[in-house]
């Protein structure tokens, strides 16, 4: 059977009412039935951080492909900047392998989530990484650009951050055709 790893933080986890939930896999599972999908989101997690785990929660597990979703923690960080998130998506996409990989932006946060994580600064930590992506010539979810066009009372719950299950509907829906993709080009 075919292994998919989902690799990053909260909003990978799932995370419903501040407890990580099986939502994202689940829907996930629905649209892929005959995939093995891995969760392995880690709440407040950043990709520093991920960098370190990345054999025991990823490469361990030998996939066939990696969904990576990161940088709405690092936008936050005072350790992390824009330069550091690039080399750590390239770090994880080298020791994985380029080809087995699939990237998704961060999406966005509510206005009480602004103080640390503004719109603006969500928007460039996107844009990087498109720019990992194209660098390393893979494909990649601009989740961004589709949220910015939402209301985020639509898309995340009143605590301004996590994602409503409306929201990771959407995200498995765009997610969807490019995880097909990648899962044709293994035969």
């Amino acid at each position: 059977m075919t292994k998919v790893v989902l690799f990053g933080d909260s909003l990978t986890a799932g995370v419903v009412d501040g407890h990580s939930s099986p939502i994202f896999t689940r829907l996930l599972e629905d649209k892929f039935p005959d995939v093995e999908f891995i969760n392995r989101g880690l709440p407040g997690d950043q990709t520093r951080n991920a960098c370190k785990r990345l054999r025991e929660d990823v490469l361990n597990e030998v996939p066939d492909i990696v969904v990576i979703f990161f940088g709405t923690n690092d936008v936050s960080s005072k350790e992390v900047f824009l330069a550091n998130y690039h080399n750590n998506l390239a770090y994880m996409l080298t020791c994985i392998s380029p080809n087995k990989c699939l990237l998704v932006t961060p999406g966005i946060a509510g206005p009480t989530r602004a103080n640390l994580r503004p719109l603006s600064k969500m928007e460039q930590y996107a844009k990087e990484t498109l720019t990992v992506a194209k660098e390393f010539e893979i494909p990649a979810l601009d989740w961004f650009d589709y949220c910015k066009t939402k209301d985020p009372k639509e898309l995340l719950q009143e605590d301004d951050l996590h994602y409503s299950k409306k929201a990771y509907q959407y995200l498995v829906d765009q997610l969807e055709p490019l995880l097909k993709a990648k899962l044709a080009n293994l035969n």
